[in-house]
């Protein structure tokens, strides 16, 4: 399936166990995701290799709030990168806090609820359109009630950890296929994952 041109320039950034995406707009840049505490220095070295820089970066949101997922997100707001939060996520960003407390992690720092911007998901094409990027935020539970993705009108859509298509029939959960759904209603065509191959939605 032959994706739509767009205008968003889209790097994959793999510096642990996650892959990461950054969108480069016309105006702004968002970067999709992060890894574990403690990667901060290999999230640079992964820009490096792709002649970036964490101060070309002006947004940042979390497809979700595990901690392989979220773990230098203190880190980067500490650097000037603002975190976005979706209303429907607000109140999960410190869920995984007690995983890095419990392994005793000392790069961990928690998100500073003050620093962030809550933006509401039905306001988030709006809030796209700002950054030069055309395309859509939406809700898709199924691995987690905090999840979303992102979808481009160009037909990408980056899901976090959503299960793949050819594996939502296995669970037989009402919550993944509508959120599957919902990713097909919106446009998606390609899909990238954070632990997946890419997929062709069908």
């Amino acid at each position: 399936m032959a994706l739509k041109n767009s205008t968003v320039k889209v790097t994959q950034l793999k510096y642990g166990n996650t892959k990461c995406y950054l969108l480069g707009g016309t105006s702004k840049s968002l970067l999709i995701d992060t890894d574990w505490a403690g990667k901060l220095p290999a999230f640079y070295h992964a820009l490096g290799q792709k002649k970036l820089t964490a101060q070309g970066i002006d947004y940042l949101i979390i497809t979700h709030y595990h901690p392989d997922h979220m773990g230098i997100a203190a880190d980067l707001m500490r650097i000037g990168i603002r975190l976005i939060v979706m209303d429907c996520q607000q109140k999960y960003i410190h869920q995984s806090d007690h995983i890095f407390y419990k392994e005793n992690n000392p790069a961990f720092q928690p998100i500073n609820d003050h620093k962030i911007r809550v933006v509401k998901i039905s306001q988030s094409r709006r809030f796209l359109a700002s950054c030069g990027i055309p395309g859509v935020i939406i809700n898709t539970p199924g691995h987690t009630n905090d999840s979303v993705s992102l979808v481009l009108d160009s037909g990408e859509a980056f899901v976090g950890d959503l299960y793949p298509q050819d594996q939502a029939p296995l669970y037989n959960n009402p919550v993944i296929t509508a959120s599957w759904q919902k990713l097909k209603d919106n446009g998606a065509s390609l899909v990238h994952f954070a632990h997946y191959a890419n997929e062709i939605v069908k």
